[in-house]
């Protein structure tokens, strides 16, 4: 062995103990410093926004179905269309307008119900829609697009007159409707002296 080289003597125990203590202390600082580094990236809170949108005002439409400027309650006076003294073949016609005097649009139907009489089957009645009605001689006339060719009424019963429902726009929507009524022409005398009325009515549907 050269005079140079020395051999390495085993460190000590003290050396160790102090050798571990400092890897210990080294080791325990890396660990926390770890721990800390995960908890800073746990608690980083994220960017974030928000909006809102408020709607409008909701509101209900209304419904007005009105016959010629009359809320028909509890019932519109169709005086025009009438006549007395009537023979077979005899008819009568009368305007009447049917309005929209509310903010919704709707369609209506029509029917008419008969008081009890046996003259009921035998008067018959037609629809036309605008036009005018004209009468002379004891004959009416409508003129117009026709709605529902003669249907006879009932008696003490309803017939739906007009069932296809007719649009009306709102606020400004009207037809105006032409009644026609005839005596049917092969009417016998068992009917001499008989009454009869009849009420249309007229429902309204929103569309």
């Amino acid at each position: 062995m050269s005079k140079h080289e020395e051999q390495q003597a085993p460190a000590s125990l003290g050396t160790r103990l102090v050798r571990g203590a400092t890897s210990g202390r080294a080791r325990a600082i890396m660990s926390v410093g770890i721990v800390l580094g995960l908890g800073a990236v746990g608690t980083m809170a994220a960017w974030s926004d928000n909006a809102s949108a408020t709607s409008g005002v909701f509101s209900t439409g209304t419904m007005d179905l009105q016959i010629n400027d009359d809320q028909g309650s509890p019932s519109y006076g169709f005086t025009t269309l009438t006549k007395s003294g009537m023979v077979p073949g005899n008819s009568i016609s009368a305007m009447l307008p049917v309005q929209n005097k509310g903010t919704s649009a709707f369609s209506y139907t029509m029917s008419a119900t008969a008081s009890a009489s046996t003259l009921a089957p035998l008067m018959k009645v037609a629809v036309y829609s605008e036009g005018a009605a004209t009468n002379a001689n004891n004959v009416g006339t409508c003129s117009g697009t026709l709605i529902e060719t003669s249907k006879p009424f009932t008696s003490g019963g309803t017939v739906n007159v007009i069932a296809a429902p007719r649009p009306l726009a709102a606020s400004t929507g009207v037809e105006n409707l032409c009644f026609l009524v005839t005596l049917d022409p092969a009417a016998t005398v068992d009917v001499q002296n008989q009454t009869v009325s009849a009420t249309f009515n007229f429902n309204a549907a929103t569309v």
